[in-house]
């Protein structure tokens, strides 16, 4: 009888938790998003530590009512951040930093958050946390689609007109979306920055620019992340040797060139070679004065001139 009775208890849970038609990964949820015209609903959560995230799943997003307002428009695709080493070794080095990338470039701060895109990928709403009920959550949804409503009518304004009135139209559609999801329009923003010289609208530097500084950052947290937990002497070398070869690149962002520079000091504290570690961080600091790292690392140079060089000099 107490069988039968789980049994039974499985099934109903099973009918009273309706989800939203869920994909494996980013690129199947877009492939299905695109073919049954369909938005997509990108969870970064941790499914074994976060209960928020556990609360967010099982409360929100598999409730019956959530499914009522919005199981015919939203394929689900989670991205997981799991802690037990269990799940942490069924995930591949690469998909790692693919994650982490991810969240990095919707700037999530914390989990849960959720990013709604269409089914071209392009993000119209970050969504941080998770509410009661889901009654409570349903208003961030609609306030989401509204950004997007707004942003499809003014993108098919601009597609009537020229000059600075069609930047203007594609700059009112971009400014109604949260700034993390802005640098993802490069198409559009390039099209603002041709029309507007004098950088009226505010878009300088972003666009193309910013496209590039993110794939910039991306592929360095991947080489550093290559070097993590290698500690030895050896480890510390080679690792120079890597961020000397991706320095040697041209074209890098002032960031991603102080982010690299201040890597490398940090592999010649490592192995005590205190000179070249001051140099790497001196360099870093005079490539992008202005950066928001440029505080930590001018930090670390007035304390290196003030107390070690002095001393060295001796």
């Amino acid at each position: 009888m107490k069988t039968i009775a789980k049994i039974g208890a499985l099934i109903a849970l099973a009918m009273t938790a309706p989800a939203l038609p869920e994909a494996p990964d980013m690129e199947s949820a877009l492939a299905q998003a695109a073919e049954q015209k369909k938005n997509v609903f990108v969870d970064f959560t941790g499914t074994d530590w976060c209960t928020a995230c556990i609360h967010l799943r099982s409360k929100i997003i598999e409730s019956a009512t959530f499914e009522k307002a919005y199981g015919d428009d939203f394929i689900l695709v989670s991205v997981d951040f799991p802690r037990s080493p269990e799940l942490v070794a069924q995930i591949p080095d690469d998909e790692k930093r693919r994650r982490e990338n991810l969240l990095t470039s919707y700037r999530i701060a914390g989990l849960p958050g959720v990013v709604l895109m269409d089914a071209n990928g392009m993000p119209y709403e970050i969504i941080s946390g998770a509410t009661r009920t889901a009654e409570d959550y349903l208003p961030m949804m609609e306030a989401g689609l509204k950004k997007r409503a707004i942003r499809d009518a003014a993108f098919a304004k601009a597609a009537t007109l020229e000059g600075m009135d069609k930047a203007k139209a594609l700059a009112e559609g971009i400014n109604a979306l949260p700034e993390a999801c802005r640098d993802k329009y490069s198409k559009e923003i390039d099209i603002i920055n041709s029309f507007d010289k004098d950088n009226t609208l505010g878009f300088a530097g972003m666009g193309s620019d910013a496209q590039k500084r993110i794939k910039q950052t991306e592929a360095l947290r991947d080489l550093l992340a290559s070097f993590r937990g290698k500690l030895s002497p050896e480890d510390m070398k080679a690792s120079i040797v890597k961020l000397d070869e991706f320095l040697a690149q041209p074209d890098l962002c002032p960031e991603v060139r102080q982010e690299a520079l201040s890597a490398k000091g940090d592999s010649y504290a490592f192995l005590r070679d205190l000179m070249s570690m001051y140099k790497c961080y001196k360099e870093a600091l005079e490539t992008a004065p202005d950066s928001r790292a440029a505080k930590r690392i001018r930090g670390n140079v007035e304390h290196f001139e003030q107390n070690i060089l002095p001393m060295l000099e001796k």
